[in-house]
Formats: structure tokens, C-alpha cells, sequence
């Protein structure tokens, strides 16, 4: 009996694995839409180079965010996980909404004549 698997630490491991699927599924979602979108007549090759690495990186904060949450020991350190990740999601929506309101207004300007 001393040798069964506790059966939080069973749904953990299955839960661990699952989440290596969803991560490669996510990317190879995400390289399949890159690659759709470079293909459009006239894409911004940048603009999509720059949004892939927004998606990405949002998929690695919540698979960390995920990976740290099935780790937590106790409730306590699972709700101090969430406030973590909710406040840096917060930083991120504010300095992501700054960037891109920054490219929007500059592509709405018209074009310097000389």
C-alpha cells in the first residue's frame, strides 16, 4: 500500500502531460497561422513576425502559469500563484496596448509630401 501513487500526484502527472500536448498543439496552431498570413498579397511580413511573438509569448506565461499552479503544495500558495499572474498579465495588456496604440496612430498618419 506504501507504494500506490497519492491520487493528487496521479491527476498532477496527467494533468503535466496533457499540458505538453496542448503546447505543441498551440504552436504548431500558431506556425500554421504565421504561415497563412505571410501568404496574403501585401501582408506585413513584420507586423506578423511581431504578433507571432506576442502569441508565443503569451503561451509560455500561461503554460508557466499553469505548470505553477499544478505544483502548488496548498490553496494559499495556489492563490498567491493567481494574483502573481494576473498582475504580470496586467503589466503585459498595458505595455502591449501602448505598443500597438503607438503603431496604429502611426500608420493612420499621412504620408509626408516633399
Amino acid at each position: 500500500m506504501a507504494d500506490e501513487k497519492n491520487p493528487f500526484e496521479a491527476i498532477q502527472a496527467l494533468m503535466l502531460e496533457n499540458l505538453e500536448k496542448v503546447q505543441g498543439a498551440t504552436q504548431s496552431y500558431i506556425d500554421m497561422f504565421a504561415k497563412a498570413m505571410q501568404g496574403l498579397p501585401g501582408a506585413n511580413q513584420d507586423a506578423i513576425a511581431n504578433f507571432k511573438t506576442y502569441l508565443e509569448r503569451q503561451v509560455a506565461a500561461n503554460r508557466d502559469f499553469l505548470e505553477k499552479l499544478l505544483h502548488a503544495k496548498d490553496f494559499g500558495r495556489a492563490f498567491r500563484i493567481q494574483v502573481e499572474h494576473l498582475q504580470s498579465q496586467l503589466k503585459v495588456v498595458a505595455e502591449d496596448a501602448g505598443k500597438f496604440g503607438s503603431q496604429i496612430v502611426s500608420s493612420l498618419k499621412p504620408p509626408t509630401t516633399t
